[in-house]
């Protein structure tokens, strides 16, 4: 062997081991073979279509399939097979349908193909009689959201046909049904609710079901005459509807009756409304109050629920104050002691005893009376009697009895300024009568502390004495007990307290615009339902600017509280504040109405009239009541009426001529935002003419 066959046998010595040391050395998982998933059937369900899983009828001669479930890994191994227990009753087929041949009961199982270990099996049931007809009550539904409906069905069957039926939804979105026919509504729109035979004869029938959005039923929760402070009379009623609703004065209808089996028959006016949630309203008449014992109906055409309300008015008073004076030795005294009851009454003693001489009677007439010769002297003594009516109202009446003689004067003690006798204001004024008896001759009266003035005696009585404010100014917040001394001629005295509470006020200064025709600004209390004119609180005003450019300007004092200010002229009210609080010292300035309306009246030849005429406006829906009575008219035809709110008008011109009357009515006037004109022509001449 030469030196190159020698290299060359070692070369390839070395190659082929190397390929022997590579071969045995590749990765385990390269040399081992991939193991694939093994497939299984996990479970085989099936359901009957009335949706059991235990059983199913079928009609002879009929048909239903079953609905079958293969639970596995792979597609393929979800194929099944059906073995019949009783062919003669029973067949199906390769897809689940199962036919009834006649009638009995035979099972079906279901066998998984690919794991015969895996099956299920329903039995079924094969009636001779079948279901010829399904037919539901209502073709059409409308259901709110959230509301319940019942559809019932009727289904005609041979004998021994299996009735049950199936119920189905087509949305469940927008209703559901359950197995007895109850029909819920979830959601705006349309759904088709199905009663289907489940005994293969295929009779159903259908509802069309038509959902909307939940409709608010509004209505009148409540009215009352609202009267906080138990006045026997109101102007204003207070509304509450069941839920929030925008309303206008123009949707309430207000009547009022006197006797309950009466019709009613009186429409009152409607002034305005106020709301601060759009659900409780106080509505304020225009020209009428309520008076007890009257009936009065609200309606409002507006809400969707209940439109009417009805209501009593009865006032349920607080304690009544009564004063009865008497002398020893006088004739015998009789006084009621009940107020303001319905029907015939009976009253008690509560607290007190009666003084000397006196005695309660119930058997006079329909009320209780106080009867007696007065016989011993009654220093302020009490009694408090509780009457109940016909209507089983409650009321009591404290009466303080004064009673003296010769030696004797007793003079009263009392408190005004609270809830029962009426409130007073700081910066306010009252007057007050303060009762005695006993003595003799003439009577002087004299206040032992005026509290610097506030105070003084305005009139003295025979058997009272009256007590003002001197200086209005100086009646300030607080508690005032005023001492009077009575003296008689032969230097007899007595003494007693007027105590005077007075409730917190406000000032207020107002300025307005003078231009308007004659009215007045009020603040209309809601806390206490009381209404307070500028010129009843009103301690100092004066005018300032130009002709045609006047400003009013009135300084007063209210109490606290919130008001609606408002201007009334002539019947009609002019809201400038609605909801208004007072809670301290208060600037107020108002711009009223300067619209004019203007014209000319003519006479028949068309020439401006020149004699005396009235011209009157009216309200062009309600002739019945003058707007204004009266215009600027000059003696060169032509009328001027100023500051005219927006709305509709009509103006009557009427006079004498040659001793006859005369009356003519203009067409409408429109104001709305600016001045107006209309003329009017005369059924006569001028009077020289």
């Amino acid at each position: 062997m030469n030196g190159k066959s020698t290299v060359k046998s070692l070369i390839a010595l070395t190659m082929a081991g190397a390929m022997v040391f590579s071969m045995n050395t590749m990765p385990v998982s390269a040399a081992k073979k991939k193991t694939k998933a093994k497939s299984t059937v996990k479970s085989v369900k099936v359901v009957a279509p009335s949706g059991s899983k235990k059983s199913a009828t079928v009609a002879k001669g009929k048909s239903i399939k079953l609905a079958v479930t293969v639970n596995a890994t792979k597609k393929a191994y979800k194929k099944v097979t059906y073995k019949v227990s009783n062919k003669k009753v029973i067949s199906v087929s390769k897809k689940g349908v199962v036919k009834g041949k006649k009638a009995g009961t035979a099972t079906v199982k279901v066998i998984s193909a690919k794991n015969k270990k895996k099956t299920a099996s329903i039995k079924i049931k094969v009636v001779s009689g079948a279901v010829k007809k399904v037919k539901l009550n209502k073709s059409n539904l409308a259901l709110n959201v959230g509301d319940l409906g019942k559809l019932s069905v009727k289904v005609t069957a041979s004998k021994k046909a299996y009735k049950t039926l199936k119920w189905t939804t087509s949305n469940k979105k927008v209703a559901t049904v359950t197995s007895k026919g109850v029909v819920k509504g979830i959601g705006k729109g349309t759904a088709k609710i199905t009663a289907a035979s489940l005994d293969g004869t295929g009779k159903k029938s259908t509802c069309t079901v038509t959902v909307r959005e939940k409709q608010v039923v509004n209505g009148i929760k409540s009215l009352e005459v609202y009267n906080p402070l138990k006045s026997y009379s109101s102007s204003t009623l207070k509304v509450t509807l069941d839920s929030p609703q925008a309303l206008t004065a123009d949707d309430f209808k207000v009547e009022t009756k006197s006797y309950g089996e009466g019709s009613y028959m009186r429409t009152v006016s409607v002034d305005d409304i106020y709301t601060t949630d759009n659900q409780t309203y106080e509505v304020y008449l225009a020209n009428d109050d309520i008076y007890n014992g009257r009936y009065v109906r609200v309606t409002v055409n507006a809400l969707n629920g209940q439109k009417t309300a009805e209501v009593r008015f009865l006032v349920d008073p607080d304690t009544v104050r009564q004063v009865h004076t008497a002398k020893v030795g006088d004739d015998e005294h009789s006084f009621s002691v009940d107020d303001d009851t319905m029907g015939t009454s009976k009253s008690a003693i509560k607290t007190g005893t009666l003084p000397a001489g006196y005695k309660l009677i119930n058997e006079l007439g329909d009320s209780a009376r106080v009867r007696g010769i007065p016989s011993a002297v009654a220093d302020n003594q009490h009694v408090v009697f509780a009457t109940t009516d016909e209507l089983g109202r409650d009321t009591t009446t404290d009466v303080n009895f004064l009673i003296g003689d010769d030696d004797h004067i007793v003079v009263e003690n009392q408190t005004i300024g609270d809830q029962v006798s009426g409130m007073i204001y700081a910066k306010d004024s009252f007057y007050k009568n303060l009762y005695f008896a006993g003595g003799n001759g003439k009577i002087t009266a004299e206040i032992l502390n005026t509290y610097d003035g506030t105070f003084k005696i305005d009139d003295t009585y025979s058997d009272s004495v009256g007590i003002t404010v001197a200086d209005s100014n100086k009646l300030a917040a607080g508690t005032y007990d005023i001492p009077v001394r009575i003296t008689d001629n032969n230097g007899k005295t007595g003494q007693g307290t007027l105590k005077v509470i007075v409730t917190t006020s406000a000032k207020i200064v107002t300025k307005v615009n003078n231009n308007s025709p004659d009215g007045t600004i009020y603040f209309y209390n809601h806390n206490s339902n009381e209404e307070f004119s500028l010129r009843s609180i009103e301690k100092e005003s004066k005018y300032s600017g130009s002709v045609g450019n006047t400003t009013l300007t009135s300084t007063g004092y209210l109490p606290h509280g919130t008001y609606s200010v408002y201007y009334r002229m002539c019947g009609r009210k002019i809201m400038l504040n609605k909801s208004l609080n007072v809670s301290g010292d208060t600037n107020l300035e108002f711009t009223l109405p300067t619209t004019k309306i203007t014209g000319t009246i003519y006479d028949v030849n068309n020439k401006k009239y020149e004699n005396s005429v009235d011209v009157c406006m009216y309200r062009s829906n309600d002739l019945d009541t003058r707007y204004y009575s009266v215009s600027d008219y000059t003696s060169d035809g032509t009328y001027l009426f100023q500051g005219v709110p927006d709305g509709q008008y009509v103006l009557v011109v009427s006079g004498q001529k040659d001793g006859k009357y005369f009356e003519t009515t203009s067409g409408t006037i429109t104001v709305s935002g600016g001045n107006a004109t209309m003329d009017v022509k005369l059924p006569v001449a001028n009077p020289q003419q």
